[in-house]
């Protein structure tokens, strides 16, 4: 656990489970779950927002710590408190001023997850990178390259490893290390998709965006994949908890729970002392909660690892389909040579025979 003055760093390449790391042997239904993509973004309302950028020369620690650690300046990266309608405290976001999400975007896609599914989430931050992955820590997600264009499955997967891992849908354990997610897990014949067979709790958090779904879309899961019933004891377990924890998945309502921001610092480093003055003069931005929501405890968790393993896998597949074929025989043959002819061919309207 580490709280609003811990430093993210210490987290940034920690193992949650291992047990829930364990590689799964059910085939996936199907290769990925971009299907589900363009019926989510019309189901899932945007609300209304208005939004604020900090002062010069302040920014989140956490937000600084994962921009360091990709090997980028802290300098480069904007704050925003951003207000929804839905909610009576701001989100802290970020964004590094070469991220090839807009600002626009961030702010809209992510105001589109449901308001009980949203206050798990701590901060966000668009980062600038050669392709589209994003990842979970402690509750904050980190967008890399385009990878949030009108597409809520992304942060709909990345917040359900906050409501798995943050215990949202179960107060007493992670859902994903459950012995009852095992048990119906054992009762399905497939996974959702190629992701959902990394651990189980890759596979939560895509069932998490299966259900979101099912219960939003018109006509459900079932509606569009005919297969359904191959991994319903996953989502339907899945719908039960977030049913039973306030309709976590369906939007509506305003927060009633937060996680707490992290300790605005100065981008530039400048001490204790620096720090002192800076309250002295009142120009330190504001980051604490309204008494009117429920703290949630954060947790020590990162999802980077996985994340980034599955992109590196998509890329390496669409590489290897964009090279040139190798079509050299062996030396173990006599090369026959070539002749040209052409016969007139075989089917209706030809005079083969």
């Amino acid at each position: 656990m580490y709280s609003k003055s811990s430093s993210l760093t210490a987290i940034l390449y920690a193992c949650f489970s291992l047990v829930s790391a364990q590689q799964l042997d059910k085939p996936p239904l199907t290769p990925d779950l971009e299907y589900l993509k363009p019926a989510l973004l019309d189901a899932l309302p945007s609300v209304n927002m208005n939004k604020d950028q900090w002062g010069e020369g302040w920014i989140p620690q956490d937000c600084k710590s994962m921009t360091e650690e990709k090997g980028l300046n802290a300098a480069d990266v904007e704050t925003w408190n951003v207000h929804y309608d839905d909610c009576g405290d701001a989100w802290v976001l970020c964004r590094h001023r070469d991220a090839q999400s807009s600002l626009d975007d961030l702010v809209s896609v992510f105001g589109r997850l449901p308001v009980h599914t949203r206050q798990y989430v701590r901060h966000v931050i668009a980062l600038p990178d050669s392709g589209a992955w994003a990842y979970n820590a402690g509750g904050n997600i980190a967008m890399f390259a385009d990878v949030i264009h009108d597409n809520p499955s992304v942060f709909l997967h990345e917040a359900g490893h906050s409501l798995d891992l943050l215990n949202a849908y179960d107060p007493s354990e992670a859902l994903s290390s459950s012995q009852n997610w095992i048990d119906n897990y054992n009762q399905d014949v497939n996974v959702p998709d190629n992701y959902a067979q990394t651990n189980q709790i890759e596979n939560v958090a895509q069932n998490t965006v299966v259900d979101t779904y099912n219960l939003n879309v018109p006509g459900g899961f079932a509606g569009i994949q005919p297969n359904a019933g191959n991994i319903f004891h996953q989502y339907a377990t899945v719908d039960t908890k977030q049913r039973e924890a306030g309709d976590l998945l369906v939007p509506g309502g305003s927060c009633t729970s937060r996680l707490t921001n992290s300790e605005p610092v100065q981008i530039n480093g400048g001490g204790m002392m620096s720090r002192v003055k800076a309250r002295l003069r009142r120009d330190m931005p504001s980051v604490e909660l309204s008494q009117d929501v429920k703290v949630i405890e954060p947790k020590d968790f990162h999802t980077g690892e996985a994340c980034k393993a599955n992109f590196l896998r998509k890329r390496e597949i669409k590489g290897k389909r964009g090279e040139k074929p190798n079509v050299e025989l062996s030396g173990d043959v006599s090369v026959i040579k070539g002749k040209e002819f052409r016969t007139g061919g075989y089917g209706p309207g030809s005079n083969g025979r």
